[in-house]
């Protein structure tokens, strides 16, 4: 369920999930907040739009886990206080604009915390709820495209007293964006990225095999600091590099991840000559008109204009100049959660005998959990990803 809306879909036709169905009543305010028994979920940007849609539906009608009413609820807070996934910022008219670190409110009766905004956040999160003893249990699940790393598990266990476990909810793929008019090769390899992002080529023709293209200079963008995209395509490089993390240009700028206005937004200049990671399903939900535009004020009579992906290009197929085939990185969608939750023999909907990771993301042996159930599937298809449910257990990375 979404930060803004914690309310029970009305007239919900489907019995989608897996409990009794029962009323919410919930106490009026601001802005409502999870009880103590629905489970919490926070973290990565790029994964948020998919669970946003398992806990309350999409657009095209399709009911998600809470539409049936259930007593304990799937909430998921997004990585920032905009719904589209980008940063928020003070008033402009009041002077320069500064970013501000949004706060949430993980639980009812609880004071407002920084909201965890990335996988990377999401996990230290979760990782230090239970620091010194202290069994706070406000976060349930992190949403991330990494999984934790070998220090980050020894942490948890030394926190919280239980390793983290990982189970793959669904799979994307990270491409490379261009502006539609651009002075790139149709197709990038990882290799040449390598070589742009290190600074060893600078200009279109200075690529293996492009001698004949643009001379104009090249204008890499990167996701922001504490992105896990920005995590996935460092790997990759890495991984072309022969194992050798790149050292990122000077050149580099970092921009919003998964935001199209970082290309079209630039100086005619510079928009051509740009590229920029971006997620296949960011850009297929782009393309259903899920996002609108955030500078109109909401109206049902007149609906925002839906934003698009007019004016970028992603290359999903073809050659590169050196011969290679175009980049592209795996981008699992994973949550993230407390291995002693999945053992846990505390069942969470009345009536039911499944505890809450059995019931909606993991259950070995089992029924299918909501995630990958016929109706859960359908959802993250919606979100412009592909279902792919596969337990991860203790895997770490790197």
């Amino acid at each position: 369920m979404k930060t803004r809306s914690l309310a029970v879909r009305a007239g919900a036709t489907a019995a989608v999930a897996l409990g009794v169905v029962a009323a919410v009543q919930l106490p009026a305010s601001a802005d409502g907040a999870p009880s103590s028994t629905d489970v919490v979920g926070v973290g990565s940007d790029i994964v948020q739009n998919s669970l946003d849609f398992l806990a309350d539906g999409d657009i095209h009608g399709n009911p998600g886990y809470n539409s049936a009413g259930n007593k304990n609820r799937l909430i998921s807070f997004d990585a920032t206080a905009d719904a589209n996934g980008r940063n928020g910022f003070t008033d402009p008219s009041l002077g320069t604009s500064v970013p501000l670190n949004p706060t949430v409110v993980l639980r009812a009766g609880t004071s407002p915390v920084q909201r965890p905004n990335g996988g990377g956040a999401g996990l230290t999160a979760l990782i230090n709820d239970g620091k010194n003893g202290v069994s706070s249990n406000l976060i349930s699940f992190v949403r991330s495209p990494n999984l934790p790393t070998a220090a980050q598990q020894a942490t948890a266990q030394a926190n919280l007293g239980t390793p983290l476990h990982t189970v793959e909810i669904a799979d994307d793929k990270q491409v490379i964006a261009t502006a539609s008019t651009t002075n790139a090769p149709s197709a990038l390899s990882a290799a040449e990225l390598v070589g742009i992002y290190d600074g060893t080529y600078t200009k279109w023709n200075q690529l293996p095999g492009n001698s004949s293209g643009s001379s104009a200079t090249i204008v890499p963008l990167i996701p922001q600091n504490g992105a896990g995209v920005r995590t996935v395509f460092l790997n990759a490089l890495k991984a072309a590099n022969n194992g050798t993390a790149v050292t990122l240009a000077t050149d580099v700028r970092q921009v919003q991840q998964n935001d199209p206005t970082t290309i079209t937004g630039l100086s005619d200049t510079d928009r051509p000559n740009a590229i920029v990671p971006f997620p296949i399903g960011r850009y297929s939900l782009l393309q259903s008109g899920y996002f609108h535009d955030p500078n109109t004020p909401y109206s049902a009579s007149a609906p925002a204009t839906a934003l698009g992906v007019n004016g970028i290009q992603l290359q999903k197929t073809g050659t590169a100049p050196d011969g290679s085939a175009a980049f592209a990185a795996d981008l699992p969608y994973y949550v993230i959660f407390r291995e002693s939750d999945l053992a846990s023999t505390t069942p969470w909907q009345p009536g039911s005998t499944l505890n809450w990771v059995r019931e909606l993301f993991l259950n070995p042996g089992g029924p299918a959990p909501f995630v990958n159930s016929a109706p859960g599937k359908a959802l993250l298809t919606a979100a412009g990803v592909t279902p792919d449910y596969v337990d991860k257990g203790n895997t770490t990375s790197g």
